[in-house]
């Protein structure tokens, strides 16, 4: 009884290795077929998620590909040369058989200008932005004032201006909190004391912050600025918000 039991058994596992390199020798013939009538020859390459930079540009950093195959196509090394230029903030690319290759890009999004002697953007993490077409029409504010030497803004980097971090950490606060009054400010500005200063796009309005407690500030600005009613702060000359709790108010003369 036994043996008629390992007898059974030993036919059972021949047919699960037979079965197993039937599988094995269908797949190599499928994919012996297949490149034999080159189904898997590289196709379609597209490309979603550009905004800053044109599809032309991401084009020019994919270059010529040497492979045949989809099978062939290096994805990694294509993900991180593409992750090399300062605007792509994440890519994700992905292979779409038979023949498919879908390149997404995230965007580093800019969020205000460097006003030096080569303009540079800059985005919400502070990190540096070459020179590009998409100035000339970015309606986004302006940094002016800050030290301007070329060390403290490496492209594709986080600078080294504490100033500007700053600076950008008051933008950011207010993207993310007033976004319609972040679409009303032309500059964000330091003077000589080290103060902050926001210049709204119309008039145009000085808003001194000074150099403390900025976000509490801002709070009050805008609550002051629902408080008018009718009138706006573009009504006044100046708001000057360096003394504490009070905010005087200079109308235009």
């Amino acid at each position: 009884m036994k043996n008629n039991k390992k007898i059974e058994l030993l036919i059972n596992h021949k047919g699960l290795m037979a079965y197993s390199i039937l599988i094995a020798i269908l797949t190599i013939t499928s994919f012996q077929w297949a490149n034999y009538r080159k189904i898997f020859e590289l196709g379609e390459m597209s490309i979603s998620g550009e905004n800053f930079l044109a599809k032309s540009e991401y084009n020019e950093i994919i270059g010529s590909i040497d492979v045949k195959s989809i099978k062939d196509f290096d994805i990694g090394d294509l993900s991180e040369r593409l992750e090399l230029n300062p605007f792509v903030k994440a890519v994700r690319v992905s292979k779409h058989y038979p023949a498919a290759i879908k390149i997404e890009i995230v965007e580093r999004e800019p969020i205000a200008i460097i006003n030096n002697k080569v303009q540079l953007m800059i985005d919400d993490n502070a990190i540096v932005l070459p020179n590009n077409t998409t100035i000339e029409n970015s309606l986004i504010p302006v940094l002016s004032g800050f030290n301007p030497a070329t060390d403290l803004y490496p492209l594709g980097q986080i600078t080294y201006s504490i100033k500007v971090k700053e600076a950008i950490e008051i933008l950011a606060y207010i993207k993310n909190n007033y976004s319609d009054f972040y679409d009303e400010i032309s500059e964000l500005t330091i003077n000589k004391e080290d103060e902050y200063e926001i210049i709204l796009s119309e008039e145009p309005t000085r808003v001194i912050l000074g150099k403390n407690n900025i976000s509490k500030k801002i709070k009050i600005l805008k609550n002051f600025d629902k408080a008018l009613g009718q009138r706006q702060l573009t009504s006044y000359r100046l708001l000057d918000m360096r003394y504490s709790k009070q905010l005087i108010a200079m109308e235009w003369t």
